[in-house]
């Protein structure tokens, strides 16, 4: 009787535990290198490259820290597998990108923010969220609430892209690429395939 009795509170202690996980990842989301004009940097500096770059090694040091403290997880996220060796299209787009280059910003600076950004981005989200929220929620409502979250992330802090208002359509593709990138994560268990596709992505179309 008393195992049934305590298993709402059980639920409940795990949708709270849920909702504070959620809550945790937007603050840091919020550092992403570039993700808003408003960031903790712009208080000190006011020029745009020294801005990304600041952001951008904070993110990468905070990042670190978080991958030796959460390193169970970590090694899991990056467990050997075949898809290691797709790593070598990004290089080599990286590579490529100064033949066909037209941002403002400096090339390697453009490099080193969208790596630290993708990874930011996609370790926090697709890895260390997906993670912890699979522990705690129903194995269906994983991916769903995981690319909502990804795709709120992008409507919040970039309203001017990805604003639900005049057109939605934006927004949908960013909830479209969560729930594709949170089922890779679900069917490969690992990180390889995802960062290899979002970074191919911005070294693509820089």
């Amino acid at each position: 009787m008393s195992t049934v009795e305590n298993a709402p509170s059980r639920q409940s202690v795990r949708l709270f535990s849920a909702l504070a996980i959620a809550v945790s990842w937007f603050i840091l989301w919020c550092l992403t290198p570039g993700i808003t004009d408003r960031g903790p940097v712009r208080l000190v500096v006011q020029e745009d490259t020294v801005v990304v770059f600041l952001e951008s090694l904070i993110a990468g040091l905070l990042v670190i820290a978080i991958a030796i403290l959460q390193r169970t997880h970590t090694r899991e996220l990056f467990a050997p597998s075949p898809q290691r060796f797709l790593y070598i299209v990004p290089v080599v787009l990286a590579l490529a990108l100064p033949l066909h280059y037209e941002l403002e910003f400096p090339v390697l600076l453009y490099i080193f923010w969208m790596t630290v950004s993708v990874f930011w981005q996609d370790y926090l989200t697709f890895g260390l969220l997906q993670r912890h929220l699979a522990a705690r929620l129903p194995s269906r409502m994983v991916i769903p609430v995981v690319a909502v979250l990804f795709a709120l992330g992008h409507v919040i802090l970039l309203p001017d892209k990805f604003g639900l208002v005049p057109n939605p359509f934006p927004a949908l593709s960013m909830l479209a690429l969560g729930l594709l990138l949170a089922w890779l994560r679900h069917r490969f268990t690992t990180m390889h395939l995802i960062l290899t596709l979002h970074l191919s992505f911005y070294f693509i179309f820089a």
